[in-house]
């Protein structure tokens, strides 16, 4: 049996075209230059966490700036913060106080979060892991959606919520 020559046609443009799709799925996005560079996480943190009882993948709904700690708006500029764990997670960290940096884009608010201060330590902290999400809409990592702001290195969120997700290296 022949086949006619626009069938074998087909047949090699769908060959090439798969070829074309592997090599595609192979290459690693490239990262927009406004996030934060990759990191590891402290030493010793995945073990505090598991003793905590969080693993990676773990949400905890927090107030992102313990300063903040008021409804509506919330400005922020690249800084240390303390973050409020909220009571209706589903992670549970009572008394616990979460500390981290945050890094300010003017479309975007990123936290990575170090630390955590434990009610019955004191002032002392163990290491932690975490990244900020924005509860409604960030899968990704991205953190909160902002708006630019009047004053120079600061960034305006919808409001002072957030969720840090534990994480076992910072993306």
């Amino acid at each position: 049996m022949r086949w006619p020559v626009w069938m074998a046609g087909l047949v090699v443009l769908g060959l090439s075209a798969g070829c074309q799709h592997t090599q595609a799925e192979g290459t690693k996005a490239e990262r927009p230059k406004w996030m934060p560079p990759e990191g590891d996480c402290p030493r010793g943190s995945l073990l505090q966490m598991e003793r905590l009882g969080l693993k990676p993948g773990d949400r905890v709904p927090v107030i992102v700036d313990a300063i903040q700690d008021h409804p509506g708006p919330a400005r922020y500029n690249y800084s240390f913060v303390i973050a409020l764990p909220r009571e209706e997670g589903e992670k549970q960290l009572p008394g616990a106080r979460i500390g981290g940096r945050l890094y300010v884009t003017k479309h975007r608010v990123f936290g990575r979060y170090d630390r955590i201060f434990l009610p019955e330590s004191g002032a002392m902290s163990v290491p932690f892991c975490g990244i900020l999400l924005d509860a409604r809409w960030d899968k990704d990592g991205e953190g909160l959606i902002a708006y630019p702001s009047p004053m120079k290195g600061f960034s305006v969120v919808q409001d002072n919520t957030g969720v840090i997700q534990v994480v076992d290296k910072y993306p």
